[in-house]
């Protein structure tokens, strides 16, 4: 800014400056101009008549000489030339020969009897009209007239100014850098070590003061330690205050929520969460999460009351209610909030409030009614039952869960299905008065304890057998809701506390809650007794759950190539299949992490994965030749609302047709074809995307939903066939009558598992040109896939059966 300043002000100085010093040159010029005119009056004034013409012709002939001079002439009465510099000038007419004369200026001066001056700018020249006003009136003489070139008066003056300029410019410049010194050394220099210094606000001891040169700077160091020393006091405060305040809620066992309404965010302390039976990760941070766990009979109630709080018809927000647990039952807590933070315009923004389970004593007065008992008060009772017991034996906790009671619910409403439960609990207490405890949880879940079991006189397991299906027999008699007969089912889980095992409550109820579990995997209305492997299985599931979203996230699954095969034995497309490298167990099979993934949600992580990577590594297949890419995806990932979308944007981004992509679907995954899959599969098929089905005839399937598809391939498994010796015999015959059922419905078929020559050849005599399976290639990862793309695939079957492994 300084360099802008000082070039426009010498700028301004130098066409102003220029300006004046041409006009003092011009003056100056005028001024000689006007001297010499008068002298040469005064000599023709001073010669006479007689002598006039030979002092004039003497000056003539001087001004002649001068360059700078370009005419100079005396005129007469009659604007002729009497003499001029010139001696072919004289006689003839002035306005002829002089080219710049003018003969109206030369009568305005003969006129006014004074000197007339004037500037030509065409000729660039300064033009005197002077009357020669002292001579007699009858001499010849009248007027002088000279003009003077100006060309070396501006490059005089140009010079100058080129001069001046330089000067000037040596003088700002040495100006602006010591003015630049100056700021480094007393401003930048000092605030460049502030600025670092504030990098380290809030640490104990900063730097040294920064070099001031200025009392500004001083006062600006001396506020920036009086600032460290607030911000590290505040901070120590607000350590002690959190602490104070964790300790506080550590102490009393409290959840802690803290509501952002203008944001809909909601945090959930670890306790709150661990109350309910998550993990830290295992909940949304939004209102939702807890609107949802809210029971039934408390969700109107609770966000009335949260609603009167919010918009200020309530002095304070607490109550007492149910949330439902993780593993399905409600427990009670006490709510309390308080509104913390407003907005300009004084609406609440900001609520924090907290959670605190009711303990078994102070939920009594509730299950006294709704004969509920929460999660940790049931551990109560049983860690208290099973210390009472003073009869030796085992103890056989037995954990229901009524079959679909929602649709109970659904059909005739909450409280009739709430009288309906209360009910099932009277029956249970009076047909089973030996229980040591009969207790309803939350929800439709009930829990019986047995304890003394003798295991001398009956195997454990048998009793415990015996009594599940007392209790299969007690439930499934009939019941009556508002006059209507009504059925019920339930599945139970079973656990035995063996005798002199030092195993509590806690380990007992979730041994039964596992087995419960697996009940219902296998089915409704049945029962399952804990096992050992039973925990090792739901350990190897969570297990598999967890390091399956690591090794997402880690980058370990990635997809391999196996080839397709046509009848010449070149390759005519490839399926990719999707392989996991676990970091600590090696390689993990799809049958042993796809269900799991199915489970717990992230099949639609390995979708995107598979999506993103078939279709990037099919653009490089493609300049090798390759036009097709199978991709076996499941239903339930089809059923991922952004799939088509996905995909259509993966196809775009590597620039694929969507016709060279073929999705596999396995026929054993598939239930009768809902609206929603259908349509799915309408738009894949819209989009160009072609789709075949694996295993056909495996599932729920029926052909008259396989014809309403919009399937243009069959995959029919060999593995069978390719056995050998007994069991290829059945086999043949139904591949035969697969491959004719494809021919009768105008599909493309191809073969699977072609393990064997002998299989390939009678596929070959069936009349199949597409073959799939390790006698030609195992599945390979890209780089080695394009290798053998490298070869155009011309290789014999038995080239490749014993160079691949699994």
């Amino acid at each position: 800014m300084l360099v802008l300043c000082l070039a426009l002000l010498i700028v301004m100085d130098f066409v102003q400056g220029r300006d004046l010093m041409r006009g003092y040159l011009k003056q100056a010029q005028e001024q000689l101009l006007l001297q010499r005119a008068h002298q040469m009056e005064q000599l023709l004034v001073s010669a006479g008549p007689a002598k006039a013409s030979e002092v004039a012709e003497s000056s003539m002939t001087q001004w002649a000489q001068e360059e700078a001079l370009l005419a100079a002439a005396i005129i007469d009465r009659d604007q002729r030339v009497f003499l001029g510099s010139r001696l072919i000038w004289r006689g003839g007419l002035a306005s002829r020969l002089l080219e710049g004369y003018q003969g109206e200026l030369a009568n305005r001066a003969l006129l006014s009897g004074r000197p007339l001056l004037t500037v030509a700018p065409q000729r660039a020249s300064l033009q005197l009209y002077y009357p020669l006003v002292q001579l007699k009136p009858h001499l010849e003489p009248r007027l002088l007239y000279m003009e003077q070139d100006l060309t070396p008066l501006n490059e005089i003056s140009h010079q100058l100014f080129l001069q001046r300029l330089v000067k000037l410019w040596s003088v700002g410049v040495g100006l602006v850098l010591l003015i630049w010194w100056l700021s480094q050394r007393m401003m930048v220099r000092p605030l460049t070590a502030l600025r670092q210094e504030a990098r380290r606000l809030g640490e104990p001891q900063l730097a040294d003061a920064p070099p001031r040169q200025l009392k500004e700077i001083d006062q600006l160091w001396q506020g920036f330690l009086q600032a460290n020393q607030r911000l590290r006091l505040g901070y120590s405060q607000l350590v002690e205050s959190e602490q104070r305040w964790l300790y506080a809620v550590e102490g009393m066992k409290a959840g802690v929520w803290d509501w952002r309404i203008d944001r809909d965010q909601v945090y959930f302390s670890h306790h709150w969460k661990a109350m309910l039976g998550y993990r830290d990760d295992e909940l949304l941070s939004s209102f939702e999460s807890w609107e949802q766990r809210l029971h039934p009979e408390d969700r109107e109630r609770v966000l009335a009351q949260l609603q009167d709080y919010v918009e200020g018809r309530a002095s304070s927000f607490e109550n007492q209610h149910r949330l439902c647990h993780r593993d399905g039952h409600y427990i009670w807590v006490v709510d309390r909030g308080m509104i913390v933070d407003w907005d300009p315009r004084g609406r609440p923004r900001r609520i924090v409030g907290s959670h605190i389970e009711l303990t078994e004593e102070a939920s009594r007065g509730r299950r006294e009614h709704h004969e509920v008992v929460s999660r940790s008060g049931l551990l109560e009772e049983l860690e208290s039952a099973l210390m009472s017991d003073t009869e030796p034996g085992a103890a056989l906790l037995a954990y229901l869960d009524l079959d679909d009671f929602k649709l109970i619910n659904d059909v005739h409403g909450q409280d009739s299905g709430d009288r309906l439960l209360e009910q099932v609990l009277q029956r249970l207490e009076t047909q089973f008065a030996q229980a040591g405890l009969v207790r309803r949880l939350g929800g439709d879940e009930f829990a019986l304890l047995l304890i003394g079991l003798d295991p001398h006189q009956q195997a454990l397991a048998a009793q415990a057998q015996a009594f599940a299906e007392q209790i299969l027999a007690v439930v499934a008699r009939g019941w009556l809701l508002e006059g209507k007969p009504v059925h019920l089912g339930t599945s139970i889980g079973l656990a035995l506390s063996q005798p002199g095992a030092l195993s509590g409550a806690e380990p007992l109820l979730a041994q039964a809650e596992l087995a419960l579990f697996k009940s219902k995997e296998r089915g409704r209305g049945g029962y399952c007794l804990f096992k050992a492997e039973l925990q090792h299985q739901v350990r190897q599931r969570l297990w598999l759950r967890d390091a399956l979203s690591q090794g997402l996230s880690q980058g370990e699954f990635c997809l391999y190539y196996q080839p397709v095969m046509d009848e010449k034995g070149e390759i005519h497309s490839a399926e990719a299949l999707l392989r996991w490298h676990q970091s600590q167990r090696g390689e993990i099979t799809p049958t042993q992490f796809l269900p799991i993934a199915e489970r717990y949600g992230l099949c639609y992580d390995l979708a995107e994965l598979q999506l993103s990577q078939a279709c990037r590594d099919l653009a490089v297949m493609r300049r090798y030749g390759l036009s097709e890419l199978m991709l076996k995806v499941s239903p339930r990932q089809l059923l991922w609302p952004p799939f088509v979308e996905r995909l259509n944007h993966h196809l775009d981004e590597q620039g694929v047709p969507a016709r060279m992509l073929v999705l596999t679907l396995a026929g054993a995954e598939l239930t009768p074809i809902d609206r929603e899959l259908f349509a799915v599969l309408t738009d894949l098929n819209t989009l160009g995307v072609r789709l075949a089905l694996d295993n056909c005839g495996a599932g729920y399937l029926a052909l008259s939903q396989l014809s309403q598809l919009p399937v243009a391939r069959l995959k029919l498994d060999t593995r069978d066939l390719c056995a050998g010796g007994a069991a290829a015999a059945p086999a043949r015959p139904l591949l035969q009558a697969q491959a004719d059922m494809a021919a009768a419905m105008a599909l493309e078929w191809m073969a699977t598992g072609v393990d064997d020559d002998g299989c390939y050849q009678w596929l070959r005599e069936l009349g199949c040109v597409r073959f799939q399976g390790y006698l030609f290639s195992a599945p390979r990862p890209l780089e080695s896939f394009l290798a053998l793309l490298r070869t155009k695939g011309r290789t014999a079957p038995l080239a490749l059966a014993h160079t691949e492994t699994h």
